[in-house]
């Protein structure tokens, strides 16, 4: 099957590309042929189509204001982006294509020439982009709805894209365009990867039978390195020093990873640390709370900051922490922060919101806390070290992963979707 993958970026920047970028890897591992449309970042991985993708553009939240402002009729709809996809369907026709996370780097005008070339179309929500102007329904520190049937204003008066008034103003014209035009009217078939993100979808309009869930596929990593100790007697004496000596600390450690930022519950973490005495937490990622967690650093022995980890080091964290520790004050629209402990058999504590509880069953499969709690986290975190029951809520968390996102179980339900539009 030709399948076209459609999405903002084309690099791992978030958990979008790792579902992007693992359904790729699999589904051409089944003998599919997988093109994709993203566009231009000298970050890219590489791709059979890379030659087609759009025009660059830059919204991020370091970008200069007069860039961002030139670049404005883009993001309402992309004339460029529309361009590359027509461009690219002239030269591949595929199948079937699978929408991801366009954003306002693509916009939905991509979604025109693949209507108009009667290309049947899925979409995975990874986020809530259809009914929120900042997609994760999220403002002023809290889950927000008040843009709930198309009341898109409020996102200019709260000021909720980027901590700007003037980008909500912008991203409400945006939404209140892509209303006018039925811009995802063409998507025949919507992928939820959580109970929780299919419920809400229902709840804010959506046909349920336009829908189907499918929780995203996890694969297992590597076997972590071995421990500090082991590590040093078969190191070759020759060999130069190992790169990174703290990647496992020889004690018991409570691990944090993830965007430093408000929503994922950053700012609970040095009353978590406070709780735990001096046991470790060690906090891996970047962000806009990275100065605010130095400073904490700075007066709390425990806090051990770790900068942004990737590959082996992560996975190292990970695997030897004695729990995992996952804060999220918003609507988790799945969790791989949780799902990937879990798979390596850690004691997770997590937030009791979104998509988490399908995934943290409390007392069987870890710990679950109120979000924003910072008391109730810091005695969770403190039972998870100390309650002989974790080793068994953390076998059974592994069990439960193993099964459900089994990649070849994803793949298959992924199959089984498109020969559903296909036939449609």
């Amino acid at each position: 099957m030709r399948i076209l993958f459609v999405n903002a970026f084309h690099y791992l920047r978030g958990g979008v590309e790792r579902t992007y970028f693992d359904e790729t890897r699999w589904l051409g591992a089944a003998g599919h042929e997988v093109a994709h449309l993203a566009i231009e970042d000298p970050r890219n991985l590489p791709s059979r189509t890379a030659r087609f993708f759009a025009p660059p553009v830059d919204y991020g939240e370091g970008a200069p204001l007069g860039r961002q402002l030139s670049h404005l009729p883009h993001v309402l709809w992309s004339a460029p982006a529309a361009a590359a996809m027509r461009r690219l369907l002239d030269a591949f026709r595929p199948d079937v294509a699978h929408v991801h996370a366009p954003s306002r780097y693509l916009t939905p005008s991509v979604l025109r020439p693949l209507e108009a070339a009667r290309v049947p179309m899925v979409m995975t929500l990874h986020d809530f982009k259809r009914w929120c102007t900042n997609r994760v329904f999220f403002a002023r520190g809290a889950p927000c709805e008040r843009c709930r049937g198309g009341a898109h204003w409020h996102a200019a008066e709260v000021g909720c894209v980027q901590g700007s008034h003037l980008k909500g103003a912008i991203a409400a014209a945006e939404a209140y365009l892509h209303d006018l035009l039925d811009a995802y009217r063409a998507v025949d078939l919507w992928i939820a990867p959580s109970r929780f993100v299919l419920e809400k979808a229902v709840e804010h309009g959506m046909a349920p039978e336009r829908l189907r869930l499918l929780r995203h596929g996890v694969e297992a990593a590597a076997p972590p390195p071995p421990e500090p100790a082991a590590r040093e007697e078969l190191r070759d004496p020759l060999a130069p020093p190992a790169r990174a000596p703290l990647a496992v600390p020889p004690q018991r450690y409570v691990f944090f990873s993830g965007r430093l930022s408000h929503e994922k519950g950053v700012r609970l973490l040095p009353q978590i640390a406070a709780a735990i005495g001096e046991t470790p937490l060690l906090v891996a990622g970047e962000g806009p709370l990275f100065g605010e967690m130095e400073r904490a650093a700075a007066s709390q022995c425990n806090i051990r900051l770790l900068g942004h980890l990737t590959g082996d080091d992560l996975v190292a964290m990970r695997a030897h922490a004695a729990v995992v520790v996952v804060p999220s004050l918003f609507y988790e629209t799945y969790c791989y922060a949780v799902a990937e402990a879990q798979l390596d058999g850690r004691v997770v504590v997590a937030s009791r919101i979104g998509a988490i509880p399908e995934l943290v069953e409390h007392e069987v499969t870890g710990l679950l806390a109120p979000p924003g709690d910072a008391e109730a986290f810091g005695a969770a975190v403190q039972r998870a070290l100390e309650d002989p029951a974790a080793a068994s809520w953390a076998e059974e968390g592994r069990c439960r992963v193993r099964e459900d996102a089994d990649p070849g179980r994803h793949v298959g339900e992924l199959l089984r979707f498109y020969g559903e539009v296909r036939s449609a």
